[in-house]
């Protein structure tokens, strides 16, 4: 009676549920998977980070640009290098900003081109964006 008994238990124990090596190899595969998408989370916030630097540092340049448009023509002068603070998400950036002014007047026109460079850098990688435009005078010269 023992052979038989022992037969029916041994096949009822074979059947029943998961091996610890089966449950160990699941957990690795799922923590395999699970890596790679925490991976490309980081790198989409990351580059999502990146882009929102570069708006602002455009963004600055247009603004340095406009203020120069709003004075007077004669007014539009000077060279200078300074640094703007720029908030994006919690990450605090220092924005360089350099103006530079290029009287292009000749003798039939009074024109000026204005140069506003923007660059920082992100993560020991330099990032730059310039804008050029030219301003005229709106004064008429009257002729003899």
């Amino acid at each position: 009676m023992r052979g038989p008994m022992l037969r029916k238990n041994k096949e009822n124990i074979n059947q029943s549920g998961f091996t610890l090596i089966e449950v160990m190899v699941s957990i690795i595969i799922l923590m395999v998977g699970l890596l790679g998408m925490f991976q490309a989370v980081n790198l989409a916030l990351d580059r999502n980070l990146e882009n929102q630097l570069r708006q602002k540092g455009i963004a600055v340049a247009e603004q340095q640009l406009n203020q120069l448009k709003g004075r007077s023509f004669s007014n539009i002068t000077g060279n200078t290098s300074s640094s703007v603070r720029v908030t994006s998400g919690s990450v605090f950036k220092n924005i360089s900003v350099q103006r530079q002014i290029d009287d292009l007047a000749t003798s039939e026109s009074k024109t000026k081109r204005v140069s506003i460079r923007v660059w920082w850098n992100y993560r020991g990688k330099p990032y730059e964006h310039q804008t050029v435009s030219g301003i005229g005078s709106t004064e008429l010269s009257t002729g003899n």
